[in-house]
């Protein structure tokens, strides 16, 4: 019996470790909302945003389920496919935030 006891203390000691880390990346990241400027819209295949701003704006798609999409960078007056529509992996977009592109 202490054999296993030690054995089970010895086995969760290794694993832990590794497992922490990925239970940390999995939480959602905060991001700022986009500027009210800066316009959403969805459709069943795409998710666009049009820059209505003076300034350039990086924004990313937060998604219901709280996936985000990877940071586009839209000068004034730019209108480009940002995400994702609502039949997609992570269904119907929640908001725009601004993020940093990387």
């Amino acid at each position: 019996m202490k054999r296993s006891v030690a054995t089970t203390g010895l086995v969760t000691s290794l694993i832990l470790p590794f497992a922490l880390p990925g239970a940390a990346s999995a939480a959602p990241r905060a991001f700022e909302a986009a500027p009210s400027c800066v316009v959403m819209h969805e459709s069943w295949r795409y998710t666009s945003a049009a820059n209505n701003c003076a300034d350039t704006v990086s924004v990313a798609v937060v998604y219901q389920d709280g996936a985000t999409s990877p940071c586009r960078t839209l000068p004034p007056g730019a209108v480009s496919t940002v995400g994702e529509g609502y039949l997609g992996e992570h269904g119907h977009a929640d908001h725009l935030a601004v993020c940093e592109p990387s």
